[in-house]
């Protein structure tokens, strides 16, 4: 039977019984300060502090914390004991087991002889929770949860939908342009994680979006593993190209996927049970009632997936569309096919204009769009985008590889008005223009810019844009110290017609597509592993076998705190006997201590000794 003085031991004991991968996880899960920790007892009394308790404490949800207190305020209870004092909490036997493991691999109970008892330091936490306004026992157990299903018309499921959609829609095609503008333009992560308020402003403005809409874009974005940051900078990822190529409800689906995905398992469950009832300030109070230790954090994770789930049209007002409720209760290849239903058709041809606009009448295939903007830029975004064609998109569609050929074919093709002649002379005269400022190598790691029109290169050597480079004059051309590609693509902004060159003349095509190769998944502190590490050399790892640096250790801790310890012997004939001693040294291989029974003091070897337990008996 576990008491206060012998919970430090039989923590230690049980925490060394970890495999590996088990005690990583549970180094992971609560906050243990690695340089205060050199052996299985330091992390037993580690994971007693109130820091570490708390961190977890706020992730236990209510029938698990009554649990927990129904033990921590007896000596020990059997499985079947805890049951029957959780009253409604107890009465799926099953559920009451699963709580019990994970209360002993969270190291908050210790679990020997059939018998669940609590450490010291949960106990001492729990007692003083009144005074922290947090729930005693009784109230755990008693207090019943706030009702939060409400009854909906199936008449209001159609406007739902259609919200739904509209939302579901726009944040893909946004999530989309998203992409676009960090491709060309990666911008600074914040230390915290999120987009710095400059760079926000930034891209709602070129994104045409709220600037309140970029965070939760953002993350949706990076859930799906569709942007990841690298070097402090927020850039998409190798996956984003593929992506970006599919049909809107192909992506709108995978976004969706990822929201659910990423939702922890208890808030996910909050959520899927109430599919058919408004979310808000119900699902709010029952999230109250719920985790009673950790009310901000889970409030700020129900807010933070709601937002995301109203942007992806998994809810609109509140309420889970059809695709959502399957999502969350069904698969999502079913919320796809009740999403794409809603969705509007693509389109596959534009009007080319006269005033050089380019009209889509609906959404266009994403391969078109993504051929579409190497030639012009995205004047609006909506289900009839408009496009315009200017010298600088042609002087840029053609640093990409475009020709003259290629891009009047294209536009043909597409064009349900054919070609207007303005645009006909706006492709020649670019094609014409194209590459008369060229750029090339120079030097170790320098630059050239020249040109066949003498009066565009002066224009250029006074260009306040270029002061940064220190352009310098040599004959028929420029020279800076920086690289070939700093210098284009600085001429190319400045929409000056330039191209690239080799050291024959000929051109060449320049990408400025950045894309990061670095995991969206979080990257885990390395001190866990660390710690993992230095736990397992100093106790001689599990092998079944007490090895004497761990004996020692326990016999310290039984000297320390005044413990009885059984002790069992391996004798030279191979049998075991068992003592009861009270400890009081060990040193030089060996352990003495009074065998209380015989009334004499006895002196182990510690290699004879196969295991030690704490006991009460006296």
């Amino acid at each position: 039977m576990a008491t206060i003085s012998d919970a430090a031991l039989l923590l230690a004991a049980q925490l060394r019984a970890l495999d590996d991968s088990q005690l990583l996880g549970l180094l992971r899960s609560r906050v243990v300060r690695s340089n205060s920790v050199s052996d299985f007892f330091d992390l037993a009394d580690a994971l007693q502090q109130t820091t570490s308790l708390e961190r977890v404490f706020r992730s236990l949800d209510r029938p698990t914390l009554a649990t927990l207190a129904v033990i921590a305020d007896t000596t020990s209870l059997t499985a079947e004991d805890v049951a029957a004092a959780l009253g409604r909490f107890g009465t799926d036997r099953v559920a009451v087991q699963q709580r019990l493991d994970r209360l002993v691999s969270d190291a908050l109970l210790i679990f020997r002889g059939g018998r669940y008892s609590a450490p010291d330091g949960v106990t001492d936490h729990l007692a003083g929770w009144p005074f922290d306004d947090l729930p005693t026992t009784g109230e755990l157990l008693e207090t019943p949860s706030p009702s939060t299903l409400t009854s909906v018309e199936p008449a209001e499921r159609a406007n739902i939908d259609r919200i739904a959609a509209e939302n579901a829609f726009a944040t893909t095609n946004e999530v989309t342009e998203l992409l676009n503008q960090l491709r060309s333009s990666p911008v600074r992560d914040l230390a915290r994680g999120g987009v710095s308020l400059p760079d926000s402003k930034r891209l709602a403005a070129a994104m045409g979006v709220p600037l309140d809409k970029i965070a939760g874009l953002v993350d949706i974005a990076e859930r799906a593993g569709l942007v990841a940051t690298t070097n402090a900078q927020w850039m998409p990822t190798t996956d984003a190209t593929a992506w970006m190529s599919r049909s809107a409800d192909e992506r709108w689906v995978h976004l969706a996927e990822a929201w659910h995905q990423g939702i922890p398992d208890d808030i996910r469950t909050i959520l899927a049970d109430r599919t058919q009832s408004f979310w808000g300030d119900g699902v709010e109070a029952y999230v109250r009632w719920l985790f009673p230790a950790g009310v901000d954090s889970m409030l700020e994770k129900v807010r933070r997936y709601s937002r995301d789930a109203a942007l992806l049209g998994v809810t609109a007002e509140r309420l889970p569309s059809t695709a959502g409720v399957a999502l969350l209760t069904r698969t999502p290849a079913e919320a796809a096919s009740a999403m794409a239903d809603l969705f509007p058709r693509e389109v596959h041809q534009v009007y080319v204009q006269p005033d050089l606009t380019v009209i889509s009448p609906g959404p266009l295939a994403p391969h078109l769009d993504a051929r579409l903007r190497t030639i012009a830029d995205v004047e609006t975004r909506a289900l009839a985008s408009t496009y315009r064609i200017s010298r600088s998109s042609l002087h840029h569609a053609m640093t990409l590889g475009e020709t003259l050929e290629g891009m009047r074919e294209f536009l043909t093709e597409i064009s349900l008005t054919g070609v207007p002649q303005p645009v006909e002379y706006l492709l020649a005269e670019a094609a014409s223009r194209h590459g008369v400022v060229r750029v090339g190598a120079h030097g170790a790691g320098g630059s050239y810019v020249t040109s066949s029109d003498s009066l565009l290169l002066q224009s250029i050597a006074v260009d306040p844009n270029f002061g940064p480079f220190g352009l310098r004059h040599e004959p028929n051309r420029l020279v800076s110290r920086f690289g070939v590609e700093q210098l284009f693509w600085a001429l190319s902004d400045a929409r000056y017609p330039v191209a690239a060159e080799n050291r024959d003349g000929d051109i060449l095509s320049l990408r400025r597509d950045q894309v990061t190769d670095a995991s969206v998944t979080e990257t885990q502190d390395a001190r866990p592993e660390e710690l993992l590490a230095k736990l397992r050399a100093g106790q001689g790892g599990v092998t079944g076998d007490e090895d004497q640096a761990w004996l020692s250790r326990q016999i310290e801790v039984a000297i320390r705190n005044k413990l009885l310890l059984r002790v069992t012997v391996k004798m030279p004939d191979g049998r075991e006997v068992l003592y009861t001693l009270e400890p009081s040294s060990v040193a030089a291989g060996r352990m003495r201590g009074l065998d209380r029974g015989a009334d004499i003091e006895r002196t182990l070897p510690l290699a004879s000794i196969v295991g030690v337990e704490a006991t009460t008996e006296r």
